[in-house]
């Protein structure tokens, strides 16, 4: 495995791949702020950390509804990672998920696209269906550069690590899932941001997210 593959491998926010370490925990269910401190009951302020990778998010459509919550934040070494989901959902049983990660220092050893290519090749070592797998180009924001896809798979198994409110690993029946993925990098880092959801098992004829809608899939929440 390449080191590329294996940092995403670890780390990615794939559905088969929250493999949180034993001492992390997932962050309480509470709506989020942007920003400032909130005068709502039950409101979190974000670290410094994770508000920076909304704020660059933000700036290529990332960014998740107020009544999403922060559902898991994680720093690690050069890894920054966030995972937002609605209100009402848990990490293991979501059906819209927007995932953030910075890697430091991650430019000068890879590419975008070799990113989000390895990133398609790790979905095909664990879908058991069908891998959907587009890239849709490049774009520049300020001195940001990124290559974006869609990226899928038709069944994907749904397999739940052991975290402090589960205390066994359990699977349950496969889903479709599919993403709109964002590879940006600077001169010294690389992020990975997606927004993706999970369906009923779907086939190649019947992908939810493709050229012709992933606008509005972006659009709305």
């Amino acid at each position: 495995m390449n080191k590329i593959a294996e940092i995403i491998g670890c780390l990615g926010c794939l559905g088969i791949m929250f493999l949180f370490p034993s001492s992390a925990s997932a962050t309480p269910t509470a709506l989020m702020t942007f920003g400032e401190l909130g005068n709502s009951s039950g409101t979190i302020v974000m670290s410094n950390d994770v508000q920076q990778l909304t704020s660059l998010s933000a700036k290529f459509g990332f960014l998740p509804p107020l009544d999403w919550k922060l559902a898991f934040s994680d720093k690690r070494g050069d890894m920054t990672m966030a995972e937002f989901i609605p209100a009402n959902e848990s990490l293991n049983d979501w059906s819209s998920l927007v995932c953030m990660q910075g890697f430091k220092g991650l430019a000068n050893d890879v590419e975008p696209e070799r990113f989000l290519d390895s990133m398609a090749a790790t979905y095909q070592e664990h879908c058991q269906g069908q891998v959907v797998y587009q890239q849709l180009g490049r774009s520049e924001v300020g001195e940001l550069e990124a290559v974006h896809g869609l990226l899928g798979c038709t069944s994907m198994p749904n397999i739940h690590q052991s975290l402090a409110a589960v205390e066994e690993p359990y699977i349950t029946s496969p889903q479709g899932e599919m993403g709109y993925f964002t590879v940006i990098s600077d001169d010294e880092n690389v992020y990975l941001i997606h927004k993706s959801i999970r369906t009923a098992v779907f086939t190649i004829d019947t992908v939810p997210i493709t050229i012709d809608n992933y606008r509005d899939f972006m659009t709305h929440p």
